[in-house]
């Protein structure tokens, strides 16, 4: 036990204390005292907050009713134990009072002479009260020294063995779904049987859990486990000052990456222009993971459009976190306006596309919420490919995938669900064909021009809704009758048969290159 929490078995110690009896309830005796109320009414109990020594005469209490009541209330309240001084109101305690007060695991104590009841609430106060002081005192000075590891630490496990020796508790560390890491080392077997065994009742009192976040993001759990003890207030605000202390080092390893992917940028703007030597890539990958060459890769390119003043560090960091918590390893290029990932997926790939679409809506929401940086993004994903020497293939391809997205952004981030209009796209790179298929809707565009009409417009809402008339005349706000005009006009444009698959299929071609 630290000297930050007064128990039950502590004031039973006590010599105000030499002549009571711990009449039931002994295995309640480790629960803490936060302060001490004298209670002689049977409604006081509802204004207790928990953890209240309660000392009382019984006068309120006139049959064994009461009694039940008056201790279920206290039980439900979480009070610490109830001392009663037996004599005038009550002599004896009824035998269901003491059995239910050991079935609940709640310190029945009773005084057999009279005891001054203002000394006992004096001499508590003052201990907690002089706890507190001393509290406050050791959390400033822990406080100081965690941040010293926070900047000298060479592994989160050395800030994890400092708080196992400041609080003698099991110390339990997990990190994003990983196997939990133990100061001092226990079988996690072991571990996981002791919390599926125990109840929850003993869970609460023994147990403390608290979330470790970088950049506003889950990034594992710190816990406590005191199997002989209770644990208190002050080991709570000790794993708050440790889990910021972890939050910062883990800020700082992350910085260090991040430099280090500056320094490894030659290396991967090689790689992606598959100019890399097979052999260097591969000593240079298992320098990074050594499981990583076996991987499948993508690259994700986020065009961004930013103000001079926006820092891409944060965004960078944030992103970093996300798809590595969903199991890619990420490396990264900033490239003038784009930030270039590459990533090695670690996890089966059937569901590596539901991932990125997760990690694309954390950050999103993330940059919504807290409005780090003004700029806006867009994301574009390449092909899966299954061997690293393929990464130049993904990344041309998601700059294909960008391009689309450009001109259509409602499209799928993905370069597989795209095979349609990247085809379109090749055939926009050959100046000869897409010459041809002007040639056939340019005398649209030029009545256009002469007369400022909307007809190219028309034409490509008549195309996406498969002819239909009334969508067409409602999606362009006009009535039936200037449609109907309008496609007169096109139908001498082009002819009557310009809905027919293959001129069709050259009108959808050149329209979407238009959009």
């Amino acid at each position: 036990m630290n000297g930050f929490s007064l128990t039950v078995a502590d004031v039973l110690m006590k010599k105000l204390f030499s002549n009571a009896k711990l009449l039931a309830g002994a295995q309640g005796q480790l629960n803490v005292i936060k302060w001490v109320h004298i209670v002689e009414n049977m409604d006081a109990a509802k204004l207790l907050k928990g953890n209240e020594l309660i000392l009382t005469t019984g006068i309120h209490l006139k049959n064994n009713d009461d009694f039940h009541h008056f201790i279920h209330q206290l039980i439900v309240s979480n009070s610490a134990g109830l001392c009663i001084e037996l004599g005038h109101s009550i002599q004896k305690i009824p035998d269901c009072i003491q059995q239910l007060a050991t079935d609940y695991q709640f310190p029945l104590i009773i005084f057999h002479q009279e005891v001054a009841f203002v000394e006992i609430t004096q001499e508590i106060h003052g201990i907690l009260i002089n706890q507190q002081y001393g509290m406050v005192k050791n959390l400033e000075n822990y406080a100081q020294q965690i941040n010293k590891y926070t900047l000298t630490a060479n592994n989160y496990e050395q800030i994890l063995m400092h708080l196992y020796k400041h609080l003698d508790l099991q110390v339990v560390f997990t990190i994003n779904g990983q196997k939990p890491v133990f100061i001092p080392n226990i079988q996690q077997n072991k571990y996981e049987q002791m919390q599926q065994q125990a109840s929850p009742d003993y869970l609460e009192k023994h147990i403390i859990r608290c979330d470790v976040n970088t950049f506003n993001q889950y990034y594992g759990e710190l816990c406590l486990f005191s199997p002989q003890r209770v644990v208190n207030e002050y080991d709570a605000l000790i794993l708050d000052r440790t889990v910021i202390a972890l939050s910062h080092y883990l800020l700082r390893v992350l910085y260090s990456e991040e430099k280090k992917a500056v320094e490894d940028r030659e290396v991967l703007e090689q790689w992606l222009n598959g100019l890399s030597n097979v052999e260097e890539l591969t000593h240079f990958l298992q320098d990074h993971h050594a499981e990583i060459t076996t991987s499948h890769w993508l690259v994700m390119i986020h065009q961004i459009n930013k103000s001079k003043s926006s820092d891409l560090t944060y965004y960078k960091l944030l992103t970093r976190n996300v798809l590595e918590k969903l199991e890619f390893y990420p490396f990264i290029i900033e490239k003038q306006q784009q930030l270039i990932f590459i990533l090695a997926n670690l996890r089966a790939h059937e569901t590596y596309k539901q991932r990125i679409e997760q990690a694309i809506t954390q950050i999103h929401d993330n940059q919504q919420k807290y409005k780090y940086a003004d700029f806006n993004i867009s994301v574009a994903v390449g092909k899966y490919v299954t061997h690293f020497q393929a990464v130049n293939t993904s990344f041309l391809t998601a700059k294909d995938t960008l391009h689309i997205r450009r001109n259509a952004p409602q499209l799928s981030y993905f370069y597989e669900n795209l095979h349609l209009h990247h085809l379109i796209l090749q055939l926009q790179k050959s100046p000869y064909i897409m010459d041809m298929m002007t040639e056939y809707i340019q005398p649209v565009i030029d009545y256009d021009r002469k007369h400022r009409s909307k007809l190219v417009e028309t034409l490509k809402v008549y195309l996406h809704t498969n002819g239909q008339k009334k969508d067409t005349a409602e999606r362009l706000f006009i009535v039936r009758q200037t449609l109907y005009h309008r496609l007169e006009k096109i139908e001498q444009l082009l002819g009557p048969d310009f809905m027919q698959t293959e001129k069709r299929l050259a009108l959808e071609l050149i329209l979407f290159n238009d959009r």
